[in-house]
């Protein structure tokens, strides 16, 4: 006799299926990992605002297509309001801390990316081939692993954009007001 395994969910009470729907994330997708980027924004972290700023665009551009991130500094600094000396001191300390890596460069003007320990476009697979290329980032104040990633589905329009970036930041403003209460 062979156990065949059911196909769908039901109430036990009652044996109707449960209603299901079918899987959203159809095309590209990507994962973002909130316990450690609200880790990254707690107080213990020490991570100033500015490297937040800088954490959080990269983390949005590699969400909404990973050709983004393929700018000089001056160009990124330009849209953070940054001037090029201190955005590229910043990501010094962030590739010391594993949080961003050299992917490229053209002449002289590298390009970053960043950890897939935090965010990541594509399939499961791809990001598991990813994370065997990097070390997991220092982050100080992690005290648990992420147990779950929250997908994205990157949307055609400006206005998601800058809603997505818009909720990244109120969970990193709440994280700091709940540090300091």
């Amino acid at each position: 006799m062979s156990h065949r395994r059911p196909t769908g969910l039901f109430y036990t009470d009652t044996m109707e299926p449960v209603p299901q729907a079918e899987f959203g994330y159809g095309g590209p997708y990507g994962t973002f990992s909130l316990v450690r980027y609200i880790a990254l924004c707690n107080r213990a972290s020490k991570r100033t605002d500015a490297e937040i700023r800088v954490i959080t665009w990269y983390c949005g551009a590699t969400l909404l297509d990973p050709r983004l991130v393929n700018r000089t500094l001056a160009d990124i600094g330009k849209d953070l309001g940054f001037n090029p000396d201190a955005l590229s001191r910043m990501i010094k300390k962030l590739v010391k801390d594993r949080l961003l890596r050299k992917s490229g460069s053209v002449g002289r003007s590298p390009f970053f990316e960043i950890t897939p320990y935090l965010v990541f476009r594509g399939s499961g697979y791809n990001h598991r081939e990813a994370i065997k290329g990097w070390n997991p980032p220092h982050i100080l104040g992690l005290t648990e692993e992420p147990e779950a990633y929250l997908l994205v589905r990157p949307a055609e329009e400006e206005s998601v954009e800058n809603n997505f970036l818009t909720q990244i930041h109120r969970a990193a403003r709440a994280a700091r007001a709940a540090q300091s209460a």
